[in-house]
Formats: C-alpha cells, structure tokens, sequence
C-alpha cells in the first residue's frame, strides 16, 4: 500500500471519526431540547449517514482526486437497464437462501468471552425496534427515506465508493477487495448474530459496483433491501409470504441457491464478454 492510499484512508478515517463526534454533540443536544425518541433517531441517523459516511468520502475523494471526485467515486454513470434487471434477478433469487443463512446465524452460540456481543446485540435490536415504531404512512415514508435510501447511500459511498474503491486502485486483486470490504463492512455494526449475512449482502454490493462501473447500482440494490426491512415492520404479512418469508421450505431454499449462482455466472460472464 502506498503513502497515498495510506493517507487517504486514515483521512477518511480521521473525517469519519471527528464526524461522529459532531453527531454525538448534536444528538445530545437534541435530546436535551426535548426531542422525542423517535424523532431524535431519525435525526440521529440522519446526521450520522451524512456525516459519518457521505462528507468524509467526498472529501477525500475530492482532495486526493481534484477535478475528478465523481468519477472516482463512480457517480458519474448510471447503470443501464441490464444491470438493473440482473442485480434484481440476483437479489430476489437470493432471499430464501439469505433467510435461511440468516436463521443460521442467529442460532450461534457465542463463548463467555464475547458475552459483551450478546449485550450490544440486544441493545441494537432494542434500538431498531424503537426506530421501526411506524404507526402512519407518514413515518413509513420518512423511515424508507432515511433508514432505506440514506442509509443505503451513505453505507455504499464510504465502504464501496471509497475503502473498496483505494483498494481496487492498488491492483488488490478484485475478489480480495470485494470480500475484504464486506467483511469490514459487516464487521463494524458489532452484530455477530448478522455478521454472515451481512458479509454476502456487502460482497454482492461489491461486486455489483466492479462489474456495473458505477456506485448507483449497489446504492440501489442497498437502499431496496433496506426498504423491504422496513415494510416488512410495517407489513407483518412479509414474513409469512410466499418466497420472502422468513421461514423458507427446504425446497425455495434449494430453489434459491440455484437459482442465485445462476443468474450471478450469467451477470458474470455477460460482464466478461462486454469487456
């Protein structure tokens, strides 16, 4: 890794970290102006996927890069129709499969040692359930918007906009940066009880960002999982569906496995031969 790649990713860090100061300061402040529980989240995740992933990843990216910020970061394309449709293809073949892993996951069993995992695990879990309090279309609305597409834009632009992105540039090879992302990706929400599933969902957005050229893709596919999290809060039927139930048969979760390592050597190869 070379002094410049170095630079930029402990100013991205540096930025990150002074940021997430700023939005404890401003939480704080909220809270004590008598803000309620839910409103203070939304602001709270707000300030935080502005702060916290957007800024710093622009800034670096336009400090070390100037002139050139939104092609570096791969903003200035648009996947086209073909992406779009083979990404969707993947991501809901995907879901038996991903709900079966998720199953999985959950049913760790964690040494004493990481007792303290299991604490911040319950405490996220609180966390989501107090911001999933959707009681009219209204807070759905603002819900999707913030937790679904800001979310899904910040998460993307810091971790596959900028940390994949300053790996990639150092010729790592593709799968390693992919992978190696993902799992900082997943690792850095201190959730062991999500950390596969979440692994795959940021290899999947890794690759979507390689193989389309652009970081409207994964920001797309990112913000599309996350606002089908929410409905599913929203719409307690989800979880009973037919396909996207989180309780798969045998047979959907085969079906899914298939299905999904089809249409990613598909998306794949078709990717090779436009090359």
């Amino acid at each position: 890794m070379n002094k410049k790649t170095s630079t930029q990713l402990f100013s991205l860090l540096g930025l990150a970290i002074l940021f997430y100061f700023l939005t404890i300061v401003s939480t704080v402040i909220l809270q004590t102006k008598g803000v309620d529980m839910w409103r203070l989240m939304m602001a709270s995740t707000t300030l935080q996927n502005i702060g916290i992933f957007i800024i710093p990843a622009i800034i670096t990216a336009r400090i070390f890069n100037p002139g050139k910020t939104m092609q570096v970061m791969q903003l200035n394309r648009f996947p086209g129709l073909a992406h779009i449709g083979l990404m969707l293809l993947i991501y809901f073949a995907s879901i038996p499969a991903m709900n079966a892993i998720v199953t999985w996951n959950e049913s760790w069993q964690l040494p004493e040692a990481l007792s303290w995992m299991t604490d911040m695990e319950a405490t996220a879990q609180d966390a989501t359930e107090q911001m999933m309090e959707i009681t009219s279309i209204g807070r759905l609305i603002t819900v999707i918007l913030v937790v679904g597409v800001l979310t899904g834009m910040g998460e993307e632009f810091l971790f596959r906009g900028s940390l994949q992105r300053l790996l990639l540039e150092r010729k790592i090879n593709v799968h390693v940066a992919v992978w190696v992302t993902a799992f900082i990706f997943s690792a850095i929400h201190l959730q062991a009880y999500g950390l596969v599933p979440r692994m795959l969902l940021g290899a999947f957005f890794g690759y979507m960002a390689v193989w389309s050229g652009s970081l409207w893709l994964p920001i797309l596919a990112h913000a599309l999982n996350n606002s089908l999290t929410t409905l599913s809060y929203y719409y307690p039927s989800f979880e009973t569906a037919p396909w996207i139930g989180i309780e798969p048969s045998t047979l959907s979760i085969i079906i899914s496995f298939v299905a999904t390592a089809l249409f990613v050597w598909v998306y794949y190869k078709w990717v090779r031969i436009k090359e």
